[in-house]
């Protein structure tokens, strides 16, 4: 009862601040503002500041950040798996050249093939993750990946545990 109160209030002040619009707050105070919400599992409060960040400031270091951290509580907070696919892959397409892309393009095929068991559209999305980061530090994770599609943890313990014995 106490956290949800201390919640409440610091939702509201934080509302409360933010409502003033954007002349009265910069890039860099909209994300410490959801950094605040996000540290009281304000998940949804988080998401609208970084939108501001996005919206008011689209040519702000912040914003590709922004984007990647929405993705982020998106899936891992809120399960909202095909919302997260969707952020990952507008990130893929609005800034390809951001060492932040290809760790958006892998977890686009990392919720297809774990969290969706839409093991066609992971394959594909680990290929095409491949195929435009052929160098990239998690492509032996994505190659792994498609060889393990569709198999339980028990199967791959099993394959894992008989390779060691051979």
């Amino acid at each position: 009862m106490r956290k949800q109160l201390i919640i409440a209030i610091f939702t509201g002040l934080v509302l409360l601040i933010g409502c003033s619009g954007k002349a009265n707050k910069s890039a860099q105070g909209y994300w410490e503002s959801a950094n605040a919400l996000y540290e009281v599992e304000n998940f949804k409060g988080a998401i609208t500041e970084y939108k501001n960040i996005i919206n008011f400031y689209p040519e702000d270091s912040l914003t590709i950040r922004a984007n990647f951290t929405i993705a982020e509580i998106t899936k891992n907070n809120l399960k909202d798996y095909k919302t997260a696919i969707n952020m990952y892959k507008k990130i893929s397409k609005l800034y390809p050249d951001s060492p932040k892309t290809p760790n958006a393009m892998f977890m686009i095929g990392y919720i297809y093939a774990n969290e969706l068991k839409n093991d066609v559209q992971a394959k594909k999305s680990y290929e095409d993750f491949i195929t435009q980061y052929p160098n990239h530090v998690l492509v032996p994770s994505a190659k792994w990946e498609i060889e393990n599609l569709g198999k339980s943890l028990e199967e791959i313990q099993k394959i894992t545990t008989d390779e060691v014995k051979e």
